[in-house]
């Protein structure tokens, strides 16, 4: 790779995946967060689908036969969450959503899973491995980097429980896709995790009203 180009290729990554966030968290983007993630999502799906070297299987679930380590790694990670929300939090603000706001629940169980679990990993699993694997000297390097850009991402919802928890499990989706290069397996990781997130009462720290 020339320099010039690998240079450009940084330049890039850090403008999409460090100055976007840190522009909304210094409100210098006067706009509502779901607009740059659909305008970014939209450009790195056409860019995947485009691309002659992108397999478009990784658009299906490519890498199923591995179904028992994936179900392992959902089971762990309800686990975790279950344990850290039973330990942490005030009992009236677990599955409040469910309990006392049936409705805006039921909504994000059906819409997280498509309007952020899907785009974030089309960008973050998908476009970042596939656009950017040949500035690391390995996939352990590439992978380190994607968990703390997720975590970086997540410095918009201005607390250290978003950031820290969404690069702990940004390092395990970013491991377990670069094995079975699934996005659709990737985004129901995503889904299943998220889903329960706001199910047992964690939501708050991951949401926005004007997003």
């Amino acid at each position: 790779m020339k320099p010039i180009t690998k240079a450009f290729l940084w330049v890039e990554l850090v403008v999409l995946f460090i100055g976007l966030p840190v522009a909304f968290y210094f409100n210098k983007l006067k706009l509502p967060k779901s607009i740059p993630l659909l305008v970014v999502f939209l450009i790195t799906l056409v860019y995947l689908l485009t691309s002659k070297s992108f397999s478009k299987k990784s658009f299906g679930f490519n890498g199923f036969s591995r179904w028992k380590t994936f179900g392992l790694r959902i089971l762990i990670s309800i686990l975790v969450i279950s344990s850290l929300s039973f330990i942490f939090l005030p009992r009236e603000q677990l599955f409040y959503l469910p309990l006392q706001k049936t409705g805006l629940w039921m909504l994000i169980m059906i819409f997280y899973p498509i309007w952020s679990a899907f785009t974030q990993e089309v960008i973050y699993r998908g476009f970042y491995f596939h656009r950017y694997k040949s500035l690391f000297k390995s996939e352990y390097h590439a992978v380190i980097i994607n968990g703390i850009l997720f975590g970086i991402l997540h410095i918009i919802f201005r607390n250290w429980i978003a950031v820290l928890g969404s690069t702990i499990i940004g390092l395990v989706w970013a491991s377990s896709y670069i094995k079975h290069r699934s996005i659709l397996m990737a985004s129901v990781e995503h889904a299943i995790v998220g889903n329960y997130l706001f199910t047992i009462g964690l939501g708050n720290y991951f949401y926005l009203p004007d997003f």
